[in-house]
This record gives C-alpha cells, sequence and structure tokens, in this order.
C-alpha cells in the first residue's frame, strides 16, 4: 500500500525515476500502481500511443534497449516489460544491453520491470537499485495497515463501517486485498446509501477458509464437538479433506510454537519473525495458544500425523476420519 503511495507522489511530483523494478506478493497492488502510471501517461495521449507492455520471456533485452532509445528524447513514454525472467540461472551476457542503457537511460522514458520475485544480489537489481527505483509491493501485514487499507477503499466507494464491521470483514473475507476489494464493490451496490453493517457481510461475503478453521479451532477449545463439526463440514465442502488436514496441522504447529515462545518469556512480536508469519496472524495464534496446554497440542499434532497416514493409506473415508479426529479434539 505504501508503495502505491509513492507511486501516486512520484506523478504528482513529476519524479518518476527513468527505470523501475517492481516485484512482490501482493500483485492487486503492483496492478494499482500501475493503473495510476497508465493513467497520467493518458492524460498526455488520449490515444495510449504512448504506453507499451512487452513480455519479458518473448522480447529480448536488445529489442527492449532498442524500442526505449528510438522514443523521442521530448515525447514521453511508458514501456511496462511483464513476467521479466532475468533473475534466473544462465542470463549471462544476455542482459548486458541493458547495463548500458541504465548507466544512461532514456529521459523521455518510463521503463518499469515486473517480477515475480527477485534475487536481490544479483547485477541486474543492483544495476537498477542504483539507476532507479525498486519497490517490492507487499500486503498490509499488522491490523493497523489493514483499517488503513480499508479506510481508504471505503472513502473511495462513499461508504462506512463501524470499527467491529471493519474487523469482521477483514477476518472473515480473508487477508487477499484483491478478493475483498471485490467484496467491497458487491457490499457497497448491496447496501446502496446505508451504512454496511455486520449481517451485510456476513450474508454477502463468502467466508474465506482459513477463517472457518480458525472458528472450528475456537469451537475444539470450548470443547463444543457440535459446533466443530459443522465448521469442518463447511471447510470440506471448498477444500479437499489433505488440504483441509494441512491447513490444521499448520495451525497446530504454530500453535506449539507460539506455547513454546510463551514458556521461554518471548513475546507476540518475537512470535511473528520466529514463526515466520505476519504479524496480524501472529497475534491470533498468540492469544489462542494460552487456551491450550503443550500437551494438548502435541497430542493434537500427534493425531493429525496418524490421520494423515491413515487417509492416505485409504484406512477409511476421508472425511468421516476427519471427523473421527475433530471429536478426539473436542473430547480430549
Amino acid at each position: 500500500m505504501l508503495e502505491v503511495d509513492q507511486v501516486r507522489q512520484a506523478i504528482a511530483n513529476n519524479q518518476v525515476p527513468p527505470v523501475s523494478l517492481w516485484f512482490g506478493e501482493e500483485r492487486f497492488f503492483i496492478q494499482e500502481a500501475l493503473h495510476l502510471l497508465k493513467k497520467s501517461y493518458l492524460a498526455q495521449d488520449p490515444s495510449g500511443s504512448s504506453i507499451e507492455v512487452l513480455s519479458g520471456k518473448g522480447s529480448n533485452p536488445e529489442q527492449i534497449v532498442e524500442i526505449a532509445n528510438t522514443v523521442s528524447f521530448f515525447g514521453g513514454k511508458l514501456i511496462i516489460v511483464e513476467d521479466i525472467p532475468y533473475f534466473q540461472d544462465g542470463q549471462g551476457d544476455a542482459l548486458e544491453p541493458f547495463f548500458g542503457y541504465f548507466e544512461n537511460p532514456n529521459p523521455g522514458v518510463c521503463l518499469v520491470f515486473l517480477a515475480q520475485s527477485v534475487n536481490r544480489g544479483r547485477k541486474f537489481y543492483k544495476a537498477i537499485d542504483k539507476a532507479g527505483a525498486v519497490l517490492e509491493f507487499g500486503s498490509p501485514k499488522r491490523l493497523q495497515e489493514w483499517m488503513a487499507w480499508l479506510d481508504r477503499e471505503l472513502a473511495s466507494r462513499n461508504k462506512t463501517m463501524k470499527p467491529q464491521v471493519k474487523t469482521l470483514f477483514i477476518e472473515w473475507g480473508g487477508h487477499q486485498v484483491g478478493i475483498l476489494s471485490q467484496e467491497l464493490d458487491k457490499l457497497a451496490l448491496y447496501v446502496q446509501g446505508r451504512e454496511i453493517r455486520a449481517e451485510d457481510v456476513q450474508s454477502i461475503v463468502p467466508q474465506a477458509v482459513e477463517a472457518t478453521v480458525f472458528e472450528l479451532l475456537d469451537a475444539v477449545a470450548a470443547r463444543s464437538t457440535k459446533v466443530a463439526v459443522q465448521k469442518l463440514q463447511q471447510v470440506l465442502r471448498q477444500e479437499h479433506p489433505l488440504k483441509v488436514l494441512t491447513m490444521l496441522s499448520r495451525q497446530v504447529r504454530l500453535l506449539l510454537g507460539s506455547r513454546a515462545m510463551r514458556q521461554q518469556g518471548k513475546g507476540v512480536e518475537e512470535a511473528s519473525r520466529l514463526l515466520s508469519i505476519k504479524p496480524f496472524e501472529a497475534q491470533k495464534i498468540w492469544q489462542k495458544s494460552s487456551q491450550l496446554t503443550w500437551e494438548q497440542l502435541a497430542w493434537a499434532l500427534q493425531e493429525c500425523l496418524e490421520t494423515d497416514v491413515a487417509i492416505k493409506t485409504g484406512k477409511g473415508d476421508p472425511e468421516f476420519l476427519l471427523e473421527l479426529m475433530i471429536t478426539k479434539f473436542c473430547e480430549a
């Protein structure tokens, strides 16, 4: 989200770098930033002739550099190179044309490279970092960041939610900005002129599998077999039994790790780093780990492993075996 704001500010100040590398897990934000760039060029040339989109795999470096250099010095052009393969092994001398261009880029061109992931130690990365800008687009990590993003999205749709409804929406819909943005569009149409309420979220927005898994664990912690099995069936309608078991096993492992850190006197901030999970997830795991003992969690993990073997060796119907496991959890 901050990266999108950086792009917006650079456009407003007429300080867009001549060369940029954009990458990261949140493709929604990359597309939003690209939309801002394209919009600024379309404002100058509504025909769209000043925007060119190339394939990193279908165009070689020499061709891309030639296109960048043949543009008029005063013309102004946006060149977007998608899905670049330049961080793969074996590129070697093929990238040399870029390095010469980066040292003296065409000032009338904005050249943007898009990558799924990068290698910060590669010459290509370092050359762009020196010549222009590198932006990593990630999803919000802390709850405050999610709230800031949601507030902006609501304002753009002229809609409002109470604080507790905002939290519900993020937890219920899942932590994927692209999906949440689409669900906000649906909610805005549904409520028309009024405020978005909790019942609107629960009736219009599909509940994310991850959210249902957490509700399942809540039911297990409360020893509510009926609710836990209901939540399991809800998840099984969306995912394969083995995928569900993998998700449950992951949560149990995270709870074990969190419980161990509690015993070592560590805090929730360290849990996020040591468990390699985002802060908002770490907070939820940390709170949940206080409700279960080390012995309960270790036993639950062993049950997950035994159920995995039973499913894979055909010892019974996968859904029945999962129900049996959840029932054991609740009655332990």
